[in-house]
């Protein structure tokens, strides 16, 4: 896949090398897939491992493992059989996250399908999901799962040493696959593989024992959504996803859903293009998938007003790290001197820096110095305020390639993407090229104006409308009712 087709890449990016090592691991194994979101996380941090040897001793105890739990695992397990198959994100520490997984669950109760849900872990999220449909009189169509709990006991004490081994050989295999070519992950990464294993060996266990007409998955790539995805293609059913955020980096293919819900008609024909390009570049036929613009999905699109009489400049960060995986630090680096040129402005708005919601502490380091710098006209933006609540107390704002400023744009705020040569860029971007995307050696100048002339602003706010509503359908939030899943998995 050229990858150079859908994204604009500095010399330190990896973007290109992870999308290289995917092509070689799929044409290997297809069901490698469920791996490529710690490949990803972990690509390039540190020397790559080198392919392990494996005892012919330890081989032999290990088959000798699984072939216990395989036999413990026929024993019996409760059967299920449902019309809907929901696997949604299994972290649950993001708040916007969780309201769309609620969101997600209630509308495909209204529909009156009985809805089999995943919900690994069992998280403090549970009490609430219950709750809600409790209040909403739908408790009885709605079953929720703890894939990680094993309901045979037989099988229970094998399944995490099962786990850990077919993690190790999915290790294994990817390592070998990619050490000739040096793309092979880190050994310190070995871990994070063992984590994902967990889940796709959770799926693999309670797989014979689901029946399902339709699946609906937060995200076709996520730890326990990848194996979900796969069987339900294989049997044939609808699988309906949900795009994750800004398409950064190649992850998001290949597509493995039947119908893709992309936030607008820009994201939308970017991934079905990328998607394309990835089957090519393996030389396979790619599987037919309805690309859907549906509008935002977990971040609030507010309909704010004209807000230039607030005076205030938001600023979206993004955290770089010592590999800068996505090759942002020329753009990082071109934020932070226009914050220091906008606080030593004539006339200085306010600033608000606000963090990306995956940000350490040990990032905002730069930040708090200019904060104490400049204690009466910056502050950084407290975990409690939600990123609506920035949105309402902010004039302009300006980042990198964060959800945020797509989401700032559709709410009516104009909003900027700083770019430098050389830096990142998507094409998932495109449509905020007019007008919003600035060269850094203009970008003070034009953000001062706009910040100072209420002409200015207004027609800053007019493009920032018209090019978010082709990035979100309508320009809006998505319209997540029954109706949305009946007529998109007949239901």
């Amino acid at each position: 896949m050229d990858i150079k087709e859908f994204f604009r890449l500095t010399g330190g990016s990896s973007i290109a090398a992870f999308a290289e090592a995917q092509g070689l691991l799929f044409r290997q194994n297809p069901a490698l897939q469920d791996y490529f979101l710690p490949l990803q996380l972990n690509h390039g941090r540190s020397a790559p491992a080198k392919a392990p040897a494996r005892s012919l001793a330890r081989n032999m105890i290990n088959l000798a493992e699984i072939g216990r739990y395989e036999i413990a695992r026929r024993l019996g397990s409760p059967r299920y059989k449902v019309d809907v198959l929901f696997c949604p994100t299994p972290y649950f520490g993001r708040r916007t996250e969780n309201r769309l997984l609620l969101r997600t669950l209630k509308a495909l109760a209204e529909t009156d399908a009985s809805i089999l849900c995943l919900l690994y872990g069992s998280p403090p999220l549970r009490a609430e999901i219950e709750a809600e449909l409790k209040a909403a009189g739908r408790s009885g169509q709605v079953t929720l799962l703890d894939p990680a709990v094993i309901a045979n006991r037989f099988a229970r004490g094998y399944f995490p040493r099962v786990a850990r081994i077919r993690g190790n050989a999915a290790f294994d295999e990817i390592v070998q696959v990619l050490q000739p070519r040096g793309l092979a992950p880190p050994l310190n990464s070995h871990s994070a593989f063992i984590n994902t294993a967990l889940f796709v060996e959770a799926w693999n266990y309670l797989e014979p024992w689901i029946e399902f007409e339709a699946v609906v998955t937060r995200c076709h790539w996520y730890e326990l959504c990848s194996p979900v995805c796969r069987t339900a293609r294989q049997r044939g059913k609808p699988v309906l996803t949900f795009q994750q955020g800004v398409i950064g980096h190649s992850l998001d293919v290949p597509v493995t859903a039947s119908k893709y819900v992309a936030f607008g008609s820009s994201s939308a024909a970017f991934l079905e293009r990328m998607h394309r390009s990835f089957f090519q570049s393996v030389g396979k036929e790619a599987p037919a998938v309805e690309f859907i613009p549906g509008g935002s999905l977990f971040d609030t699109v507010l309909n704010l007003p004209d807000q230039f009489s607030k005076h205030t400049l938001l600023i979206i960060d993004e955290p770089v790290g010592a590999e800068d995986y996505y090759g942002i630090r020329p753009q990082r680096d071109a934020i932070l001197k226009l914050a220091e040129q906008i606080l030593k402005a004539a006339t200085p708005p306010r600033v608000i820096i606000r963090p990306h919601p995956f940000w350490d502490t040990s990032g905002l380091d730069v930040w708090k110095e200019i904060a104490r710098q400049h204690p009466k006209l910056c502050e950084i933006s407290h975990v409690a305020w939600t990123l609506e609540d920035d949105l309402n107390r902010s004039s302009v704002v300006v980042g990198i390639s964060s959800g945020a400023l797509t989401v700032a744009a559709a709410s009516g705020l104009p909003t900027f993407f700083m770019d430098t040569q050389p830096g990142f860029a998507t094409g998932d971007l495109g449509c905020f090229r007019d007008g919003q995307t600035l060269p850094s050696e203009v970008a003070f100048r034009q953000i001062s104006r706009v910040l100072s002339d209420a002409t200015a602003y207004a027609q800053a706010r007019e493009v920032t409308l018209r090019n978010a509503r082709e990035y979100y359908a309508n320009g809006t939030n998505l319209d997540l009712r029954a109706e949305f899943f009946k007529k998109h998995l007949c239901l």
